[in-house]
């Protein structure tokens, strides 16, 4: 019985070994790989931090945790940032960052734009040269060469020891982004604050410890700044320029197709039922975001009823750069045939931008009246976290706007318009 005991118990320390191990492993490989031609690296999970850095197609990214559907990656120059998860692709690589390799190519060894033989070759190295690996996959392997990504041919390099600490030569200027940043006396947020930096403070930065960069303080003192918070530049005597958010491609956007189940909407002349028009409005807008990279839900896909509070509490959930509701008006005297166009109602002023860059494209792109941006009090504006519109994409009460609403024409344009609007919002 003690025997049988003493067993139980091995077997089950070598079981829960095996499962920490197993842990650590699929920790290690937690890797990614760029889909998009240009990715941009952000300061925080979402498109209201800035752009920090840019990696390209095809790179690979060590992945160190996940938020709000937002990788945060170990970049190659060893500072980290954010990604849209839905534009990369997980891939099995081994080799971790910050590994030092030696060429041992006699012939010289090609730096590749790519991992492949077919890509353009952007400089030689010769035996006995030190490069930095960021990953490997496939018989190649990403390394830092002037300042950016490349690639080698495994075979003709030798793995060597970790490279904790960057090459003095290679350390840059790191420019304060908001007033009252705080500098702190350690590398963590509950660490003391040493002193406060005001937007567009430069610092030179001393040295790298975790996702923090060690500066001199006004008087001296060593201090850190989190690299989530500034800007960093190529130059050691120029400030960095101060990046904005310009893509499309990154966004989460919410689209809201009104009213269905129980709650149909107004109806038109012709038999048109509200509910049904807006859903058909946002399928086609859905698509056309999603083509151009955009993360995109649909507070409903079918003919279901979706409480007004719920359709809010969607955005906030997912955290949307935008949220879009998408109606068909009607008079209350339906024999007035007159009144016809599209309304784009904002309610917060923080949302009026929003709201002008999608009318001024509704405007220009559709051949009917355009009745310009209003103040709207509807709940999904009102109780709304994000920046919201809705949009009242003609009058059911019109024969001419009816019958244009249910062409696919109509509704190709209304998503272009959209795609547009967006495109052009979050660019300025």
């Amino acid at each position: 019985m003690k025997n049988k005991f003493l067993f139980i118990t091995v077997l089950s320390f070598l079981l829960i070994a095996a499962g920490v191990l197993s842990t650590i492993a699929m920790a290690n490989a937690n890797t990614v790989q760029v889909k998009a031609e240009v990715l941009n690296v952000r300061g925080g999970p979402g498109l209201a931090f800035d752009v920090t850095a840019q990696v390209r197609k095809n790179e690979i990214l060590n992945v160190i945790d996940e938020e709000n559907k937002w990788y945060k990656v170990r970049l190659s120059n060893g500072q980290s940032g954010y990604v849209a998860s839905w534009l990369v692709e997980n891939v099995d690589v081994s080799a971790s960052s910050n590994s030092l390799a030696t060429v041992t190519s006699d012939g010289g060894l090609n730096v590749r734009s790519k991992a492949s033989t077919n890509s353009s070759v952007l400089g030689t190295l010769k035996a006995g040269d030190q490069v930095t690996v960021t990953s490997q996959s496939n018989g190649w392997t990403q390394i830092q060469y002037q300042g950016k990504s490349a690639w080698v041919n495994s075979s003709y390099i030798k793995m060597q020891e970790s490279a904790t600490k960057e090459s003095t030569s290679n350390l840059q200027t790191v420019t304060i982004r908001s007033d009252g940043t705080n500098i702190r006396s350690g590398a963590g947020r509950n660490t003391n604050t040493i002193e406060k930096a005001d937007s567009g403070t430069v610092y030179n930065i001393e040295g790298v410890q975790g996702d923090w960069y060690q500066v001199k303080t006004a008087s001296g003192e060593d201090g850190y700044v989190a690299n989530w918070v500034v800007d960093v530049s190529n130059s050691k005597t120029q400030s960095a320029p101060k990046s904005k958010t310009t893509s499309l491609a990154e966004a989460t956007i919410v689209i809201d197709p009104g009213h269905g189940g129980n709650d149909p909407g107004a109806k038109g002349k012709n038999g048109t039922v509200e509910k049904k028009a807006t859903l058909k409005t946002a399928k086609a807008v859905a698509k056309r975001l999603e083509q151009s990279g955009a993360k995109v839900i649909l507070t409903r896909d079918s003919d279901e009823y979706i409480s007004l509070k719920e359709r809010a509490k969607i955005a906030e959930k997912y955290n949307a750069d935008a949220f879009i509701s998408i109606h068909f008006d009607s008079l209350e005297d339906t024999s007035d045939t007159s009144v016809n166009g599209q309304t784009t109602y904002y309610h917060k002023n923080k949302d009026q931008s929003l709201a002008d860059s999608i009318n001024a494209s509704l405007k220009s792109n559709i051949n009917s009246k355009n009745r310009g941006t209003r103040d709207g009090d509807f709940y999904v504006l009102r109780e709304n976290t994000q920046p919201s519109v809705l949009l009242e994409l003609g009058y059911l009460s019109s024969t001419i706007d009816e019958a244009k609403m249910n062409s696919n024409g109509f509704r190709e344009e209304v998503a272009n318009s959209i795609y547009e609007g967006l495109g052009n919002y979050f660019g300025n």
